[in-house]
């Protein structure tokens, strides 16, 4: 089986070195990249629906664009990426990733500047459920540098 790594990233500057890291290791581990995004207009539930549907497929055409920066990023480096935009919470997005693609490992960055960071207790938790339920690796990255590698075999119970 061929490793695949998944980076779910917000893109722009600020997440280069953890696409970066990302690319490195599917280098490294001969592995399929797929670089993920995701958009979440749920707070603007009161919202009217037709403004609701524009932001949401300008949020998707931005996730697109994005993506197809880390991905010719990727190229230059001798790396094929392929891209993924999902709408929707992200927990709940990234677990549907995980089943319908034979995902071994996820990257997971935070930013260097504090936005859009998710607290590092936010990612302890996650990087535990996905690696027990799922049975991937979960490497955190902060700074283009791995902080963290959770890994736990499902059979390993």
């Amino acid at each position: 089986m061929t490793d695949m790594i998944l980076c779910p990233t917000r893109g722009g500057t600020a997440a280069y070195p953890n696409q970066d890291r990302a690319i490195a290791l599917a280098i490294e581990r001969k592995a399929k990249l797929v670089f993920l995004y995701i958009s979440n207009v749920e707070f603007l539930g009161h919202t009217a629906l037709p403004k609701l549907v524009d932001l949401e497929a300008e949020l998707d055409e931005m996730g697109e664009f994005l993506l197809c920066m880390a991905q010719e990023r990727a190229k230059k480096a001798g790396v094929e990426a392929d891209t993924l935009v999902k709408r929707g919470d992200f927990i709940q997005a990234l677990k549907e990733v995980l089943e319908d693609l034979p995902v071994t490992a996820v990257v997971l960055g935070s930013s260097p500047h504090g936005v859009g960071a998710l607290p590092p207790a936010f990612i302890q938790k996650l990087g535990e459920e996905l690696s027990r339920d799922n049975g991937v690796e979960f490497i955190v990255t902060h700074k283009g540098e791995i902080v963290k590698t959770y890994f736990q075999d499902e059979d390993e119970d």
